[in-house]
């Protein structure tokens, strides 16, 4: 058996290893007569990080003009080779999260004849030793590595910070934590130390621009990864399109598309169809909307180079009737604190027996009696926004809360959408930020809060 070892580029790389005998026969494909005059190539990727075969990686012949993907069983087949001393390049979604660039010492193809090969990524232990090359905070022994990227250039974004809140689930009690990282030159970054299941959030900032938050979810894996793209907040050249479906179903008309920080919201058309323009490029999060669907989202990374395609598919929302279930969601209000908090009357609450008791046509018409609260009919919706400006990010701003979830009100009329009075269990508010429950504020945004309880949630809760 003869050996080739890759060149290190990009702080790591491939071992890749020339067998003379054929690596995993039983995987292998049929192969054609390679001709008297040309070379052939068939080999396998493995996946040393993972487990497995690494499937879609690229592999290329330098200066031959000829590739090859790796199939469902990591295998790949590249003919019509020009005799001679060609390098192999490998390419990969993965690779280029991790920042890899993967090229072999000369390899001679022999007319006639056809090469066998097998290359393996780096191992995990491979990995985190180039990653996380110095001691620091530590809950678990798996790592997030990434890449941020310029997004109209793809450029790295060096000397970016990113940012990931999680919930550390190892703990006897979940406890809410934040780890950062300095995005190096070349565009790379690594998180090390993390528990190996986790739910959260990451995000990035670079030049006082922030991209949206990239959910992250790991259920017992060594190694996650993530790309993330710097651009604009404001206008800008991006585009997004798409077409939005119910689940299992047809194109869903009238259907409310938006990227969060834009003012533009667009319907869709009757078959579906959507297009958002003057879009700022980067890391976005897409929000669509329908009555009777629930809201959706969609991290989207825009760039003014090319457009950008989605496919969304709503689901059905769960409504519950106006039946009289009142009796049943104390259990769940005492459960989410609702019932110790108002007891502690820091802001203003409505129970059950009073929601159903002065029975709103629409949601909104319960908050004209909340003090704070100011009520602005524009169009055929209303807007909501807070008296008051005391220890407030923006005067007028309330962050709102919907069974725990954020909720962002683009338009007049969201709230009422969002949750119709058939499914409306209590309502808390909080006018003053300094008199808002811990759960419910928001970093960087210090604003008033709106919370809103379903029916849905509240029965399904037991003490």
């Amino acid at each position: 058996m003869t050996h080739s070892r890759l060149s290190r580029s990009l702080g790591l790389a491939l071992a890749l290893a020339f067998a003379a005998s054929t690596a995993r026969a039983q995987a292998q494909p049929v192969l054609l007569p390679v001709p008297k005059d040309l070379s052939a190539l068939i080999g396998a990727v493995d996946d040393s990080i993972r487990g497995g075969r690494l499937i879609g990686a690229l592999v290329t012949v330098v200066d031959a003009n000829r590739s090859g993907l790796t199939d469902a069983n990591g295998i790949f087949i590249i003919d019509s080779i020009a005799p001679g001393e060609h390098r192999l390049m490998v390419t990969h979604p993965l690779l280029d999260t991790l920042s890899l660039q993967v090229l072999s010492a000369p390899i001679a193809f022999v007319a006639g004849a056809r090469q066998q090969v097998e290359a393996h990524t780096p191992s995990f232990e491979e990995v985190r030793a180039k990653a996380c090359a110095r001691g620091g905070v530590s809950t678990g022994t798996s790592i997030l590595v990434g890449r941020v990227l310029q997004a109209d250039n793809g450029e790295p974004a060096a000397g970016a910070t990113v940012s990931l809140v999680y919930k550390d689930v190892t703990q006897k009690e979940a406890v809410d934590r934040v780890r950062t990282g300095r995005v190096s030159a070349n565009g790379a970054f690594s998180i090390c130390g993390l528990p190996s299941t986790l739910s959260g959030n990451l995000q990035a900032s670079f030049g006082g621009v922030t991209t949206a938050d990239l959910p992250l979810k790991t259920v017992d894996v060594s190694i996650s990864t993530a790309i993330l793209s710097i651009g604009g907040t404001s206008t800008g050249t991006s585009v997004l399109k798409g077409i939005v479906t119910a689940r299992g179903g047809g194109p869903i008309e009238g259907a409310q598309v938006t990227v969060v920080g834009t003012t533009t919201v667009v319907t869709t058309s009757s078959g579906g169809e959507f297009t958002l323009t003057n879009l700022p490029s980067g890391t976005h999060e897409a929000v669509i909307r329908k009555i009777g669907f629930a809201k959706a989202s969609e991290i989207v990374h825009l760039a003014a180079a090319a457009p950008v395609n989605v496919n969304i598919a709503l689901e059905q929302a769960t409504v519950l009737g106006t039946v009289h279930i009142v009796g049943k969601m104390d259990d769940g209000l005492a459960k989410l604190g609702f019932l110790a908090r108002k007891q502690m009357s820091r802001g203003w609450y409505l129970t059950p027996e009073q929601i159903a008791e002065k029975n709103p046509n629409v949601t909104t018409d319960l908050f004209r009696m909340a003090q704070g609260i100011r009520l602005m009919d524009q169009g055929r919706g209303r807007y909501i926004t807070s008296t008051s400006s005391t220890g407030s990010t923006t005067p007028g701003c309330i962050n709102f809360f919907i069974d725990h979830a954020r909720f962002d009100q683009y338009q007049p009329g969201d709230i009422d959408d969002a949750v119709p009075t058939g499914d409306l269990g209590a309502i808390e508010y909080y006018s003053n930020p300094s008199m808002v429950p811990t759960e419910f504020v928001v970093a960087g945004k210090t604003c008033a809060a709106l919370v809103i309880w379903t029916k849905t949630l509240l029965i399904t809760l037991k003490p």
